[in-house]
């Protein structure tokens, strides 16, 4: 496809195929390129496959869709370079990025390979940092019960760390949460904070009354997997509330907790239409993390489509989007909640309310603008 000259282009380096947007890493790129695109920005976007096969829904919406094998070679876990990074390591997306001079998005410490590669030195480089990843690392390595996986974490946070300083070559770190963005100005020059990116853009939240309570997780994940076993263990048991427990790949710690509580269900691998369906429809929606950083997409979710949203106090850390949400500090709090809560409208007000501040943190179109206000401005000079 030939490229206008009068049309402002950004590459963007996705660290994996970000369609279909069914967990929070690929949401908030997918989105992004829909809102950027919006604003008339075209995207010539670059992704690594694992796991996932060619989108024509990318394709459609960018100028040009360009996939790389990510190598996951056994000798990477002897580098100094993290793993992550590493295996997404190509030669051709240097030589594509080097095809014209437009400005480059990396999304995630992941895909930061090239960023102080010295042909790249001329160029706007934004790098959008999902999540503070030492500390993200250092976390999955807390919740893991396999040994070999808690030591490959382990290492790969420390390697992390020693890794991040490179981000002083980019432009700009877009971060975010405002608390990763507090951590990342406290290091790095030209921080800027741009929200989340998700399929619901406002608050569509119905007012009045559900009949159960949403947990909904990517449990792919130990943490993700780990906190909805708190759940199922030492909530779930003690109210007689239906009781839903919906996302990818649940593990089968949780079908077997769930298959001794005759009011919990599992839906297992539920469809995009699907999610948005049972958080529209919940009472309440319980959200249960350990790892304080980075932006859970799933909050944003629940809060933009959902009724009363109970969580821990890691999940709102740092969000700004405490105000909204009901904090459970300990067992009693998230039963007393849960229970007082199943009984209460959400009304009007209430959704008004989350409408106000979604916006300043969570609205596509403004966080769209303000990349490319930034970009605007970085060229002017």
């Amino acid at each position: 496809m030939s490229i206008s000259p009068d049309k402002k282009v950004v590459h963007l380096i996705s660290f994996n195929v970000p369609y279909p947007p069914d967990y929070g890493g690929v949401m908030d790129v997918f989105y992004k390129i829909l809102a950027l695109k919006q604003q008339g920005i075209g995207i010539i976007l670059h992704c690594f496959c694992y796991g996932r096969s060619r989108s024509r829904t990318l394709e459609r919406e960018c100028l040009r869709v360009h996939y790389y094998r990510r190598e996951l070679n056994f000798f990477h876990f002897f580098s100094t370079e993290p793993f992550i990074i590493l295996s997404r390591k190509n030669d051709l997306l240097l030589k594509n990025l080097l095809a014209d001079k437009n400005p480059i998005i990396f999304e995630g410490l992941h895909t930061t390979h090239f960023l102080d590669h010295p042909a790249l030195a001329d160029r706007i480089k934004m790098v959008r940092t999902h999540n503070i990843e030492h500390i993200y690392y250092r976390n999955l390595a807390s919740n893991d019960k396999n040994p070999l996986r808690k030591l490959f974490y382990n290492i790969e946070a420390r390697k992390l760390e020693r890794y991040e300083p490179k981000l002083l070559n980019a432009t700009y770190l877009l971060s975010i949460s405002p608390g990763d963005t507090e951590y990342f100005r406290s290091r790095y020059n030209n921080v800027l904070f741009v929200g989340p990116f998700h399929p619901g853009n406002e608050c569509m939240s119905a007012s009045g009354m559900g009949d159960y309570v949403l947990l909904h997780s990517d449990f792919s994940t130990a943490e993700n997997n780990a906190a909805a076993s708190y759940i199922l263990k030492e909530l779930a048991p003690y109210w007689k509330f239906r009781t839903i427990v919906a996302g990818k790949r649940p593990s089968s710690e949780i079908f077997r907790m769930a298959s001794v509580l005759n009011h919990v269900e599992i839906v297992p691998d539920p469809s995009m239409r699907q999610m948005g369906e049972l958080i529209a429809n919940a009472q309440v929606c319980l959200l249960n993390a350990s790892q304080p950083t980075g932006m859970k997409l799933k909050l944003i979710n629940a809060l933009c489509g959902g009724r009363h949203v109970i969580t821990s106090g890691e999940v709102v850390a740092g969000t700004n989007l405490e105000s909204l949400c009901h904090v459970a500090l300990n067992r009693d709090e998230w039963l007393s909640l849960t229970d007082r809560l199943m009984k209460e409208e959400f009304t009007a007000d209430m959704k008004s309310s989350r409408k106000t501040v979604l916006h300043e943190v969570a609205d596509n179109n403004v966080n769209a603008r303000m990349i490319v206000e930034t970009l605007n401005s970085y060229e002017q000079e």
